[in-house]
């Protein structure tokens, strides 16, 4: 089924304010399907009313600070379909319920998705990565989320499945501002669909925050490279997180590292075409001159590192 992509106003929850209506913690409905089909009965019948809920990670803390009204809780921990990682010929498929503990530690994904494995080892501290969830990363839809520029850069799908059927939309078209996406009422996220990279694939995941560790990103990096042979770039991506109102790819760095040689690529030019395609803000985590140096930097540290390994 093909949806009209929008932007959904509704899909965030009321902030709760002096006088609203607040619900008392503990008195929402919870809703907890064992199957994906009932999951998608509620979804239809609560739409937004019925918070989603896997890890919890983000919503508890929000919700018992009092910044969100639940009326109702749809949780989706007990649908095994949700939890399952396949890998065939052509796809990974890894499922919206799936850990980032999982993810980390899974010697498939290591082997095949190194950026993603490392990326959701590195998802607050272990209490967080056994709980919090890959899909719930993708719908939170934080620009910086740890595991979305890596994501993109594998040129993931997502599936948004309801009652009457399924879309598949590219990574890069779900997301469409702060905490913004897509995903509409009657629909949930179940599936997120990586073609099996090649042999010849070099990457580097890199993540940058205020302290050393347990920090939500300044900026995230991401770069995937693949070469022939005779070590000429055949296709690259890269893509950053916390630089810009979504997670995106420079698709001009692709174009310019397209059909050079590794070996023989200007990686400060490659930094300046890096830090050209964002737009980075002054926020608490850093300023838009910080992000660009860094972008920046680690960029051509990126492409220095992946010569070397030719």
């Amino acid at each position: 089924m093909q949806k009209e992509s929008k932007l959904n106003a509704e899909n965030r929850q009321k902030t709760s304010g002096r006088g609203s209506n607040k619900v008392p913690i503990g008195s929402a409905d919870f809703l907890a399907p064992e199957s994906l089909e009932k999951a998608l009965d509620y979804r239809k019948r609560y739409g937004f009313e019925a918070t989603v809920i896997a890890g919890g990670t983000d919503i508890m803390v929000d919700y018992f600070e009092r910044l969100y009204e639940v009326n109702s809780w749809l949780d989706l921990n007990k649908i095994e379909e949700l939890k399952k990682i396949e890998i065939n010929d052509e796809e990974i498929i890894i499922g919206a319920t799936a850990t980032h503990k999982r993810i980390a530690e899974h010697p498939d994904l290591q082997k095949y998705l190194p950026m993603l494995a490392h990326a959701s080892s590195e998802v607050g501290a272990w209490q967080i990565q056994s709980r919090g969830t890959i899909g719930g990363n993708i719908v939170t839809s934080s620009p910086a989320g740890d595991t979305l520029a890596p994501l993109l850069a594998y040129d993931a799908k997502v599936v948004l499945q309801s009652k009457g059927g399924n879309r598949i939309l590219d990574m890069s078209d779900f997301f469409i501002g702060p905490k913004e996406n897509v995903e509409e009422s009657d629909e949930l996220l179940t599936k997120i669909i990586i073609p099996k990279p090649s042999e010849n694939i070099l990457s580097r995941w890199k993540k940058v925050g205020k302290r050393k560790a347990l920090i939500i990103s300044s900026l995230t990096m991401a770069i995937l490279i693949e070469i022939d042979n005779d070590g000429v770039i055949e296709n690259a991506r890269a893509c950053y997180g916390a630089v810009a109102p979504t997670p995106i790819e420079v698709k001009n760095v692709g174009d310019y590292l397209k059909n050079q040689k590794l070996k023989e690529v200007d990686a400060k030019k490659v930094g300046e075409i890096a830090v050209a395609g964002i737009s980075p803000i002054d926020d608490i985590r850093g300023t838009e001159q910080y992000r660009r140096q860094v972008t920046h930097d680690l960029t051509v540290n990126a492409i220095k590192e992946m010569a070397e390994e030719i």
